[in-house]
């Protein structure tokens, strides 16, 4: 009797962390499945089909040197794109369908679909691995309340709901110095590393704007191997240590950068065709497009009602302000204020965090070509600071049943499930309520995504009706 107690104890202990990481996954993917297909297009949207469709052609008839596509340089994003017109077209063609959209305009939306998915998954996956290393750092509650506020984060979520590279570039950023600091919590461990490196290999396959990584793991890998892997960063006898342990100091840092760095190149390599025929032409043509498009150049927008070509240092804090939800920026202003108060693991990886928030939005200010998505891979990071400070007060919050203190929770957290229900499918039309929302950002940010699509069907369908009016 006691040994099978014993058995059900190790298999409930064994498929409970399996099925938290399953709900998990499945619960980004549903939020993400309403009307996916039917919901957004941009010019750039037509371009990366586009781009994906010869991606795919040139690995399918071995011309490897015509993936080399655009300086983004969006690998990734077109094997997904490629992949997702592939399998319509099979599943069509399976099924005596025509895959001619002049024969039926549905195969246009069925593969959009099937792209867009592709991009979820994927997605998904990618933020099931961050949870999964919370869970081991933080414990369950700070998983499950970082990762249900990133998902149902409203930008977060437009951005990965479409054929675009902001989506999964700021998810592979994420989960690549996440790992990366899970490394530095085992650094015997590593495994933690090789996956780290992976995951900034798939980010800068997506967009050169990912090389950030780069200098961000060179700086914190330094500062790890001084402190041992604690940044409280403590005052020490500098001369000393450099009299003393230099040697040991730099044969570390060259352990874990070469490896990082060996994988990392590895990835960026195996995936790119373009990679095993023209390596030199690739990162030439990566760089000219950096310094002439990204940096360089002539980006004019509407800024506060004016056509303006560089927004300047200002543009950024006011996306931030604009575009982030209610709880990320209160969040975000609690855990700075409390932060002398929260757990001492908390702390850590705060700063670990804000030094990569530090010096990303410096890398966002000096190119003259700044759009508000750009944003985006620092959002999130800030997102993970916020849940800290809701995490403490609801561990300070006094209830006598635990059902209670869940019923508050829930409640707490439910407009933000409203808030994006309401906007649904424009989630691009989402501007923070404290900053005057929708009205006042519009006229302060140059809108880059088609909004209000459906209302404006509607009005002519309605007109139509009432007029007895036939389109034309």
């Amino acid at each position: 009797m006691k040994k099978k107690l014993k058995t059900k104890k190790t298999l409930i202990s064994m498929t409970i962390p399996g099925l938290s990481l399953v709900m998990v996954f499945l619960f980004f993917v549903l939020v993400h499945l309403p009307d996916l297909g039917h919901d957004n297009f941009n010019t750039d949207v037509w371009k990366w089909k586009s781009r994906s469709y010869n991606f795919g052609s040139a690995v399918l008839g071995k011309n490897f040197e015509q993936s080399l596509q655009t300086y983004h340089p969006g690998v990734v994003l077109m094997w997904l794109g490629g992949a997702g017109a592939k399998i319509t077209n099979y599943w069509a063609e399976s099924k005596g369908m025509s895959v001619i959209a002049d024969d039926s305009v549905d195969i246009i939306f069925q593969i959009d679909f099937m792209q867009k998915l592709l991009v979820v998954l994927v997605t998904g996956l990618t933020i099931t691995s961050v949870f999964h290393i919370f869970k081991k750092l933080f414990g369950l509650k700070y998983a499950v309340v970082s990762i249900f506020l990133l998902t149902l984060e409203p930008f977060y979520l437009g951005l990965t709901r479409v054929l675009h590279l902001e989506g999964l570039v700021s998810t592979f950023m994420l989960a690549s110095i996440v790992w990366l600091y899970y490394f530095f919590m085992e650094s015997k461990n590593i495994r933690r590393l090789v996956i780290s490196a992976f995951f900034a290999g798939l980010a800068i396959l997506t967009k050169t704007s990912a090389l950030f990584l780069v200098l961000y793991f060179g700086l914190v890998t330094l500062i790890f191997v001084y402190r041992d892997g604690k940044f409280n960063f403590k005052k020490t006898e500098l001369g000393i240590f450099i009299k003393e342990n230099l040697g040991k100091y730099f044969a570390r840092f060259g352990k874990i950068f070469f490896i990082w760095i060996g994988v990392l190149v590895i990835v960026f390599f195996a995936l790119w065709p373009a990679m095993w025929v023209i390596p030199g032409k690739v990162i030439q043509f990566l760089y000219s497009g950096v310094a002439d498009v990204g940096v360089e150049g002539d980006h004019y927008q509407f800024y506060f009602g004016k056509l303006v070509e560089n927004p300047g240092p200002s543009f950024y804090f006011v996306v931030l302000a604009l575009k982030s939800s209610i709880y990320l920026l209160l969040g975000f202003i609690g855990a700075l204020i409390i932060r002398k108060k929260l757990p001492e693991n908390f702390r850590r990886f705060m700063d670990y965090l804000l030094i990569f928030i530090f010096f990303y939005f410096i890398q966002l200010t000096i190119p003259t070509k700044k759009l508000d998505r750009y944003i985006l891979p620092a959002l999130i990071v800030i997102s993970l600071i916020s849940s800290m400070f809701y995490v403490w007060v609801f561990e300070k919050i006094k209830f006598r049943k635990i059902r209670q203190k869940i019923l508050c929770v829930i409640l707490f957290f439910l407009p933000a499930v409203y808030t994006n229900i309401y906007v649904h499918p424009d989630y691009f039309s989402y501007f923070n309520p404290l900053f005057g929302g929708l009205k006042t950002g519009v006229k302060v940010i140059e809108p880059k995504w088609l909004i209000g699509s459906t209302e404006v069907v509607d009005y002519f369908t309605n007109l139509s009706e009432k007029t007895g009016m036939e389109p034309s």
